[in-house]
């Protein structure tokens, strides 16, 4: 059986920061919605300030964070018709993105497998998801019926599309839809579920469901049974993103923070709070230098992949012979696995596509390869274009 995302990822501190530390600088960017803000923080937790100073732009209750594949900055505001566009660098307003549709209410943001842009939306009556390009036009409404306050969402391996929606935060549902937006089923109803937020899918096909009523996180099997509670004891749990290290970093609504929780569910503590944080909804974790190619193998057992940006096909190189229990594993901007497969034995050079499975959906952007063994981990930044 496959491990698990979370199991996958987490790793020894020491192990993981001697690496990452020499190769890349990282930062986490979280959503002060109470104060239209996006807030700073390195990999420690520290305030390093306002990203997106209060009201940039017009912003209001900012909801979601985008990073965009030109290096710019998408973000929600729930009181917003239109998506906003950052400089990537220094948070400085550009100018609205999303043109075409007066959007109601937007909530979370995704890079669908077709490179489009879905949205979600909470208005009373205007509440499908709807899709953009990557240039912000408009394309369509995607979801054959509204999902009412609509907010996480995923796809799977077969390209269906899984939404969480909160509804009047006492009957959320997840549900499920078709790759081409047709209405399937309720794949998770309210017996268990009351107000639904953020969501992702684990590599073995569980689910993981944030839900802001109870103070929770719930596990589901792919069929969408209950497994049982995976958090307890928060308090409006909403947005999910991944350290380095493979714990995972949750808001709060209700304690005005974001916890750091480890891969086997227990709350190791506050990552951040104070500094004015209000209402934190979204966590990003993104590289803000780009690092280059022998940057990467600055470690004996460094990863190569070669070349490191374009459409493919790539090798994957390491400097010395890994042990049988070496996997690949491919992480997307979200810290979502979309790939995983085994190290061939005795191999040093590997060729490499995206997807290795050919009806398995895949979009342009930046993504991290993990390769462990039980004796080390290695890690390299792959750019994926058309």
């Amino acid at each position: 059986m496959k491990r698990s995302l979370i199991s996958l990822l987490f790793l020894s501190v020491t192990t993981l920061w001697r690496t990452a530390d020499a190769q890349t600088t990282m930062e986490v960017l979280v959503n002060s919605r109470g104060t239209n803000a996006v807030f700073r923080y390195d990999l420690g937790g520290n305030y390093l300030g306002e990203f997106i100073a209060a009201g940039a732009g017009g912003l209001i209750g900012p909801e979601d964070i985008l990073f965009h594949p030109d290096g710019t900055v998408l973000v929600t505001g729930f009181g917003n018709a239109a998506i906003k566009r950052y400089n990537g660098s220094t948070g400085a307003f550009i100018g609205d993105f999303s043109s075409g549709y007066a959007l109601a209410t937007p909530s979370k943001m995704s890079i669908g497998p077709d490179d489009l842009i879905y949205v979600t939306q909470w208005g009373t009556t205007q509440n499908k998801v709807v899709r953009f390009g990557l240039d912000g036009v408009f394309v369509d409404e995607f979801t054959s019926i509204g999902t009412p306050n609509g907010l996480g969402h995923f796809w799977d391996d077969q390209g269906r599309f899984y939404i969480s929606v909160y509804g009047n935060g006492a009957n959320g549902t997840v549900q499920r839809f078709a790759a081409d937006g047709t209405f399937l089923d309720i794949f998770i109803d309210s017996s268990i579920l009351q107000g639904p937020t953020g969501l992702l899918q684990l590599t073995n096909g569980d689910v993981l469901v944030q839900d802001w009523t109870t103070g929770t996180v719930q596990r589901f099997d792919e069929n969408g049974v209950h497994v049982g509670a995976f958090i307890s004891g928060l308090t409006n749990p909403e947005g999910i993103a991944f350290l380095p290290t493979g714990e995972m970093l949750m808001g709060d609504w209700g304690v005005d923070a974001v916890h750091i929780i480890d891969f086997m569910g227990n709350n190791l503590g506050y990552f951040c709070s104070c500094n004015g944080l209000t209402d934190p909804n979204c966590v990003r974790v993104r590289e803000v230098a780009a690092i280059g190619l022998e940057e990467v193998s600055a470690e004996p057992a460094g990863l190569r992949i070669v070349p490191n940006t374009g459409p493919g096909p790539f090798e994957l190189r390491v400097t010395r012979e890994l042990d049988p229990s070496a996997m690949v594993t491919v992480i997307d901007a979200t810290g979502r696995v979309v790939d995983e497969f085994p190290w061939p034995a005795g191999a040093r050079a590997v060729p490499f596509r995206m997807p290795t499975k050919p009806k398995k959906p895949v979009t342009s952007g930046r993504y991290v390869v993990v390769v462990r063994s039980q004796q080390m981990l290695m890690r390299a930044t792959l750019t994926i274009t058309e």
